[in-house]
């Protein structure tokens, strides 16, 4: 460095008008100096003039950091605009004391114990975020006295099935006449049952009678599009509804089949419980649909932990949305259907095929059957909103549809009533 004052250039670099200001420190020792032909600074110092766009720094741009500039260095004029630093503007970036507080659980541990969480399966039907103010913890808080329609009685949706004698009216003394409307329904059984063939003819039925319906298919393929020589889902829906309806193939095309709108959730297609909840959601509510068929709600969670969770979530949506659905279900070797008590807790209403093993000549004699035979009986476990039929119903698959009927041998002490004319 030349001489003693440490704001000179290295030698052979060539000064800048005016610069380094006074009190700015000096270059390092021995910086190179510029290149050969390097072009001399400008004539009027630098930056020159004219050489940051009009309006630069932009108003309201920030600060430099604590301590800069240097001692001894000009501020810009203007610099830093007036008021900067002041308070957030009313709702604009100040800090969120919820979100601060939520961040600090998730850098601690997440998902401590004991901090409360949503139920996974339910989180795809959580509501959208409202943007209206907090109405405060009144709105959570419910008075009966207010309300205006206060009693209710259960209405029916027929399906022309013996599914239609399982629930009682209230009275106890009549069959309700069909499937309680506006309830999730839980129908568990044994392979080759007969509760898909059960469930396709009661979709071909509602569907018959002028409401839209819908199917959700989740353990097989519904139409194979290149012809394999398998009479695949679509081809036994269609034979199936038309000998439920009567109608011919031109007929039930036009009719029932253009109110049916079939939703595919195959988990083993790469489709999550979370890709089926916003498919399902967006049928229910862009075509209006009103009953619903599943089939079946174990395949909707290959590992089969999380049904009891799932239909509980699929209930309460369709509460909401006054959605009558059948979610046939699958049962485990000791009889009881998957996802166990918790599941036959949460459905509304619980249908269970079950195999009856004749222990006796005189229950043999009761039943119809011969000494150890094993017959299938079908019983309602439960039904929220309705008495049920006390007793099992020996069932038979009807040709040709193959849905379920009574046994001509079910005990006469035993044969539900019927519906009430």
């Amino acid at each position: 460095m030349a001489g003693d004052d440490p704001n000179a250039p290295p030698p052979g670099w060539p000064p800048h008008p005016g610069y380094p200001p006074p009190g700015y420190p000096g270059a390092p020792a021995g910086y190179p100096p510029p290149p050969a032909g390097y072009p001399p600074p400008p004539a009027g110092g630098y930056p020159p003039a004219g050489a940051a766009p009009p309006g630069y720094p932009p108003p309201g741009y920030p600060s430099a950091p604590p301590g800069y500039p240097p001692p001894g260095y000009p501020p810009p004029p203007g610099y830093p605009p007036a008021g900067y630093g002041q308070p957030y503007p009313p709702g604009y970036g100040a800090p969120n004391p919820m979100m601060q507080m939520m961040q600090m659980f998730q850098m601690f541990g997440g998902n401590a114990a004991g901090m409360p969480m949503m139920d996974p399966a339910a989180v795809p039907f959580a509501p959208a975020v409202s943007t209206e103010a907090d109405p405060g913890l009144d709105a959570h808080i419910l008075r009966p006295a207010t309300f205006q329609d206060l009693i209710r009685h259960q209405r029916a949706i027929p399906t022309g099935t013996i599914l239609d004698r399982l629930c009682l009216t209230e009275d106890g003394k009549a069959a309700l006449g069909g499937l309680p409307m506006g309830n999730t329904i839980a129908f568990a059984g044994p392979p080759g049952a007969g509760k898909t063939r059960s469930a396709l003819v009661a979709l071909a039925r509602v569907a018959a009678g002028g409401d839209k319906v819908g199917f959700v298919v989740a353990e097989e393929g519904f139409h194979e599009k290149t012809e394999s020589g398998r009479d695949d889902l679509c081809s036994r829906l269609v034979k199936i509804g038309m000998e439920a309806t009567g109608m011919d193939e031109a007929a039930f095309r036009a009719g029932p089949l253009e109110r049916l709108y079939v939703l595919e959730a195959q988990y083993h297609r790469n489709q999550t419980w979370d890709d089926f909840v916003q498919r399902y959601r967006y049928l229910i509510e862009k075509e209006g649909i009103r009953f619903v068929v599943v089939d079946s709600l174990n395949m909707l969670d290959p590992t089969r932990n999380r049904t009891a969770d799932n239909l509980s979530a699929l209930k309460t949506y369709n509460h909401e949305k006054g959605v009558t659905c059948i979610c046939i279900g699958q049962i485990r070797d000791t009889g009881q259907p998957v996802g166990g008590e918790a599941l036959m807790h949460t459905a509304d209403a619980v249908f269970l095929i079950e195999q009856l093993t004749l222990t006796s000549k005189e229950m043999a004699a009761q039943w119809g059957g011969s000494y150890r035979d094993t017959i299938s009986v079908l019983r309602a476990v439960k039904s929220v909103t309705t008495p049920v039929h006390p007793h099992p119903i020996r069932i038979t698959q009807q040709a040709p549809t193959g849905a379920l009927q009574m046994h001509p041998s079910q005990p006469a002490d035993m044969v539900p009533p019927e519906p009430r004319a």
